[in-house]
């Protein structure tokens, strides 16, 4: 038997990290997720988002409080470091994202004395009584104030596939085939898979308030960033960073948990969606039956 060898994490080592792949059970739901919201704004890469993040990273002075330890090598094969539950559904992704990123995410915000955490958004103030939306995510302050809202989907569903959406968005690919799996109305209406991906993570946005926000599948998660585009709302678009990057502070690969730290600084500073530009002629987002 392999002997046992540990290494021990304080929350820059943690927020490095990758997070371990999903367990999926072959029998899981098999439609997609996606409501018939459409986002109508202006929409642009959100520019030098990697190097952002490693900036951020590398301004921090680090709590040397250890956070965490784990075994490494051989015999960390069958260890609480891989998955150990199943998922077959969005709620299962929902409670895996909470559990792994979500974990590191509020020890590391603690240890360097950070107030914000990330859960389901019942546990946020709504934006104004008797608001019914549930969005998936909300990170949160300890007096409950939202500063991002985020949507999960399930990664194995070939509409939830936000690499491939931003891929034809930017190629400039006219999604003829995705609109005709959601159905022959949305033919005619719309020509970007992209728009209706972000449509309900946008209507979110605007309903709360807030500037960031964030769609995850687990495997894929790509933030949002509300801008002025000259007197126009728009939303700039990370690039989709995977469960299983490695960070790093010096090349050009940040890990989930380290780009959830820097939005996660930057809503701190500022989550206001900001509405004094052009508030009476804007058009966000368009619900459709």
């Amino acid at each position: 038997m392999a002997m046992a060898t540990t290494a021990v994490f304080n929350s820059r080592d943690l927020l490095l990290q990758p997070l371990p792949d999903l367990n999926i059970s072959p029998r899981r739901t098999t439609s997609h997720a996606l409501h018939r919201v459409h986002f109508v704004g202006v929409l642009q890469p959100w520019a030098n988002f990697e190097s952002d993040v490693m900036n951020t990273f590398n301004a921090q002075t680090w709590s040397l409080q250890h956070l965490d330890s784990r075994i490494t090598g051989p015999a960390a094969a069958g260890s609480v470091d891989e998955e150990q539950v199943f998922v077959s559904n969005e709620r299962g992704v929902q409670g895996r994202l909470e559990g792994r990123a979500g974990l590191v995410l509020g020890a590391a915000f603690r240890a360097q004395q950070l107030d914000l955490v990330l859960g389901d958004s019942r546990g946020a103030l709504p934006p104004y009584r008797g608001y019914l939306r549930q969005p998936d995510f909300v990170m949160k302050t300890s007096s409950d104030v939202a500063k991002i809202v985020g949507e999960g989907k399930t990664h194995w569903i070939n509409e939830h596939d936000l690499d491939n959406a931003l891929w034809n968005f930017e190629a400039g690919l006219d999604g003829r085939l995705f609109r005709h799996q959601l159905g022959q109305t949305y033919a005619t209406m719309f020509d970007s898979r992209a728009h209706t991906y972000i449509g309900q993570i946008a209507e979110y946005m605007f309903d709360m308030r807030l500037k960031y926000g964030f769609m995850t599948t687990y495997s894929q998660t790509m933030f949002l960033r509300k801008v002025d585009v000259g007197r126009a709302w728009g939303l700039e678009y990370s690039p989709v960073i995977l469960h299983s990057a490695v960070g790093s502070t010096t090349g050009q690969q940040v890990s989930l948990c380290q780009s959830f730290f820097h939005v996660g600084l930057l809503a701190l500073a500022n989550s206001d969606f900001g509405t004094s530009t052009g508030m009476r002629t804007q058009r966000w987002t368009e619900r459709f039956s």
